[in-house]
């Protein structure tokens, strides 16, 4: 399943990928319901994924701040580090960009998530190392999961495990989709 969904985003040209994430990004900043001050977890794209960095200006306009994943070792959960959009970031594992060691440690309100695929239940298939699952299992109170990514990676059923945890919402270019209140 989860080379299916990759294989049908990898198809999307460069041209298709930057309409869909613009029009993603439009839906997630009309949508999604932001408190003021909320810290959101974007992610840099790695490869071909959905670019949530076009959702930087705006939100920091609102008065949001912006925190990046790090991983920090194999079997370890995330870290998440604060980012002012300007700063320079620092290749990590994964092909990503992450804040250097100096950038404060902090705990999304809002955490967008990067995903293989989805189904229309909310599961999320990741990309098999268990970094995301084991960070919100380990978080004191869930944040909002927001997976964000292409149409073409909706899957028809996702058998989730006990360990996964399901999105609270999807955005795609097609709009958002609401799996919890």
């Amino acid at each position: 399943m989860r080379a299916r969904a990759l294989k049908k985003r990898a198809e999307l040209g460069a041209d298709q990928r930057a309409d869909a994430s613009a029009r993603a990004a439009a839906h997630f900043l009309a949508r999604v319901e932001i408190a003021e001050n909320a810290t959101v977890a974007l992610f840099f794209p790695i490869g071909d994924e959905i670019d949530c960095q076009l959702l930087v200006p705006d939100l920091l306009k609102q008065g949001c701040r912006i925190c990046l994943p790090v991983v920090v070792g194999k079997d370890l959960p995330l870290i998440f580090r604060l980012w002012d959009g300007n700063s320079p970031l620092e290749a990590a594992p994964f092909g990503t960009f992450v804040p250097d060691d100096s950038a404060r440690e902090t705990v999304p309100d809002i955490m967008v998530m990067p995903l293989s695929g989805f189904d229309n239940r909310g599961n999320r298939l990741g990309y098999g190392k268990g970094f995301y699952d084991r960070t919100i299992a380990g978080l004191a109170k869930k944040p909002l999961l927001v997976g964000l990514a292409f149409g073409v990676q909706e899957l028809e059923r996702i058998e989730a495990s006990p360990h996964d945890i399901p999105l609270d919402m999807v955005v795609t270019e097609n709009g958002v989709r609401v799996f919890r209140s």
